[in-house]
């Protein structure tokens, strides 16, 4: 028999079991498996049955599904091992990132943050940066009802990396009005990793990472559906999104999916008036194809993302005085009635992503993947006035019109594990090229970047601690081209070429010392290179001006940044009634890049403008993120988040400008029926979300904006849902009320609180739909 043993070949041992509702015995189709350790991932069949193919070792395996309270169990593999899981009925859920009593992510030594789930069935509809919110520590600058950049710990834009289904997301984001180019219905799974991720995805991700995580292929024989629907009340918002996914009996190594959605919503309502312009329209869609066997496996993924998206009138005006005006308004002079249509000024973008990725599993040595991706990102920008002096045939013409283009590789190598050691080493290239239409304004001048990078990460585990650390070095080439003209008129063209280098290392560690407690602490050292617009944007841009720093008369050109980043997060999980997650931070930045508005706006031939430009300092970000609750009765459950930052330009030594204000969300949610009747799951929830004032502003903060921070305010939020079940079909309903109070307030981290207040009252209706077709083949 141990000669026997010994002839199975490497990674092909049976990690198999069945997924069953523990009262009633009947499987859970549909439910999700994942092992921690390599982040396998799989979905049970139409009886709750699951399969892995696996090497020898010990693995931690979590099944999770909706409705029910996920489980979770070590499993040591030898030979064919099954392992059954029976999972208990669970309606109580967060409306958060933190699911009670479990911990979801896999071993890491950085503060994460998932949305998942009810959570994220709950953020349906809306945009990816307003989805994140929903996370403590996690906040958008935005740019009206459509536009919402992610935040992350006070940092945002460059510094903060979007991995769209494993391709780090390369759009245009030299404008803090332009949102990520991402559908978010695509995900299953975000995850929000809090502080310098450098060594693993690159030297930009120095506030953090944004993980858009599809589920994975169906392996399974059958076709499964899912289909979402969506309506809003404020700004009549409606949206669908459908997807198909499929595994063939005879031919069970292949596995497909499609999926597309639409979004399209009209004028936005303020508590007193219609806000002019402020609709948005979106059609997107992606497929996928895998091949996968034991020991390798090819997936090729494609996506296409299109949005068209109005820009608010008000922050156009034709004169300095009309400017003054208008933000010394209350409301807009231009109001209007509801409607659905998109004048000018408007964005219109699409975003293209094709992915090849492989693995090849290479017996002792260990498994190399490798993924090849291709982005195409078209932005036209339209402004609402043109000069006098243009001609007629270039009316209907955008104003910019840009056009980028990323190639992206990355070879990884996973080692296996050695003496409680495990890690990777990994080589990752991108070639970009960001051009403009001829007729178009050089906002941003042509310009390639060139980046090439190797990285090594190392984890050692034993017993309750896990340490991490890890080595990074990238090599950035920017080459740029602009015209310009001399102080005699004269055009010229202007190269300029720009070389970093920029380390990045991490050292973490993780102690585990019961089933309840977890605690973690981090440090990461990381360089950024200065971005191309930074150094050289210019003109009108969205109704407002900007200027890069080279451009700034006898600034200093701007020098790398320098992070230095400090965490520690308490964890306490599994508890029957108080669980919830705390972290402190300390991120110290040298020359740290910042935009600022200036008191004097530009005029030019477009109008009058907003005028904001870069600058360079030191600043240390400091703060705390806390995710709670308590578990009042079998039926009530108290939870609560919030999260606090202190920036200070220490340079300067007063408060950095335009950072996150302290803020606070309670929630109090009431479950009956569990999971028995035709109604399942039913739930009522009510809660209030705070956010204070920003009063931590720079010293003679009149001399350095146009506008003070607006006052605080507190919105009075609710949600009632259940699960309907038809036969086997669970149909989830949920009804969701913000502003019920319909209260009238403007956000510091909106760049429209200038001219407008935010939304008003909004009900959302959400309906969701998972359906289980079984494809039998013979």
């Amino acid at each position: 028999m141990a000669q026997a043993a010994q002839q199975v070949p490497e990674c092909t041992l049976s990690l198999s079991g069945h997924a069953t509702d523990h009262e009633s015995r009947e499987g859970l189709p549909g439910a999700t498996v994942v092992l921690l350790e390599t982040q396998q991932a799989t979905q049970t069949d139409a009886a709750g049955n699951y399969h892995f193919h696996v090497c020898a070792g010990l693995y931690h395996v979590q099944v999770s599904y909706l409705g029910y309270s996920p489980e979770a169990a070590e499993v040591r593999v030898a030979g064919a091992v099954i392992r059954d899981f029976q999972l208990h009925p669970d309606a109580i859920l967060l409306n958060s990132a933190l699911v009670q009593g479990q911990r979801t992510a896999a071993p890491t030594t950085q503060p994460t943050a998932v949305l998942a789930g009810q959570a994220l069935q709950q953020t349906r509809g809306q945009a990816l940066g307003e989805a994140l919110q929903k996370m403590a520590g996690v906040t958008a600058i935005q740019t009206g009802p459509g536009i919402f950049k992610p935040m992350v710990h006070g940092l945002h834009s460059n510094r903060v990396t979007i991995l769209n289904n494993g391709v780090r997301q390369e759009g245009q984001q030299w404008g803090v009005e332009h949102g990520p180019e991402i559908d978010p219905f695509i995900a299953s799974r975000l995850t929000v990793v809090k502080g310098a991720a450098s060594v693993r995805y690159g030297s930009d991700a120095i506030g953090g990472v944004v993980l858009v995580e599809p589920k994975p292929l169906r392996d399974s024989a059958g076709i499964s559906a899912d289909l979402s629907l969506v309506g809003m009340s404020n700004n009549g918002l409606g949206a669908t999104s459908a997807t198909l996914d499929g595994n063939l009996r005879r031919l069970p190594a292949l596995s497909w999916r499609a999926q597309g959605s639409l979004r399209r919503a009209g004028t936005m309502r303020t508590p007193d008036y219609y806000l002019k312009n402020s609709g948005f329209a979106e059609q997107n869609f992606s497929g996928a194809v895998g091949w996968r066997k034991p020991t390798y496996g090819l997936e090729v993924f494609y996506s296409q993302f299109n949005t068209r998206i109005g820009i608010l009138p008000a922050s156009h005006a034709e004169s300095k005085t009309d400017l003054l005006l208008a933000i010394a308004r209350t409301e807009p002079l231009e109001t209007t009635g509801f409607s659905y249509a998109i004048d000018r000024a408007y964005q219109h973008v699409r975003h293209d992503v094709a992915k090849l990725t492989g693995f090849v599993q290479t017996g002792a040595a260990g498994q190399f993947q490798l993924t090849l991706a291709q982005q195409t990102d078209f932005r036209d920008e339209y402004d609402k006035f043109r000069p006098r002096n243009d001609n007629l045939a270039s009316l209907n013409k955008p104003e910019l019109s840009y056009t980028n283009r990323t190639s992206t590789a990355e070879l990884l190598w996973e080692h296996k594990p050695w003496h409680y050691f495990r890690g990777s080493v990994g080589l990752a290239g991108t070639y970009q090229a960001n051009r403009y239409a001829n007729g178009s304004r050089q906002f941003i001048p042509y310009y390639t970047n060139l980046i090439g990078g190797a990285f090594w990460i190392e984890k050692w585990q034993w017993g309750a601690w896990l340490l991490e650390g890890g080595l990074r070095l990238d090599r950035r080439d920017l080459a740029v081209k602009r015209g310009d003209r001399a102080a005699n008129g004269a055009f010229f063209v202007d190269r300029s070429r720009f070389q970093y280098t920029t380390p990045a290392a991490s050292l973490g560690a993780t102690y585990d010392p019961s089933a309840h407690f977890t605690f973690s602490l981090n440090t990461g050292l990381t360089r950024r290179a200065p971005a191309a617009n930074e150094r050289f944007s210019e003109g009108v841009h969205n109704g407002m001006y900007e200027l890069g720093n080279d451009l700034i008369p006898g600034a200093t050109p701007l020098l790398p940044e320098t992070a230095l980043n400090t965490g520690l997060t308490v964890n306490w999980h599994a508890n029957p009634r108080f669980n919830g997650e705390v972290t402190v931070y300390q991120n110290r930045i040298l020359d740290f890049i910042y935009q600022v508005p200036l008191t004097e706006p530009v005029q030019t031939v477009r109008g009058s403008h907003i005028s904001w430009q870069y600058l360079q300092t030191d600043a240390t970000f400091r703060g705390l993120d806390l995710s709670t609750s308590y578990q009042l009765t079998a039926d009530w459950l108290l939870s609560a988040k919030g999260s606090v930052v202190r920036t200070r330009d220490t340079r300067a030594d007063e408060w950095q400008i335009l950072m996150p204000a302290d803020r606070l969300e309670t929630t109090l949610r009431y479950t009956w029926g569990h999971d028995r009747g035709p109604l399942a799951g039913r739930y009522a929830q009510a809660g209030v979300y705070a956010v204070a004032r920003q009063t931590r502003v720079p010293d003679h903060y009149e001399a350095r904006d146009l506008l003070a921070p607006p006052a605080g305010y507190a919105l009075l939020n609710a949600e009632i849902g259940t699960t309907i079940r038809w036969g086997r079909l669970p149909v989830e309903v949920s009804l969701t009320g913000s502003n019920l109070l319909n209260q009238r307030y403007r956000d510091y981290l909106n760049r429209y609180r200038y001219f407008t207040d935010e939304m008003g009252r909004n009900v959302s209706l959400r309906v969701h739909i998972p359906l289980e077709l079984p494809h039998k083949l013979h």
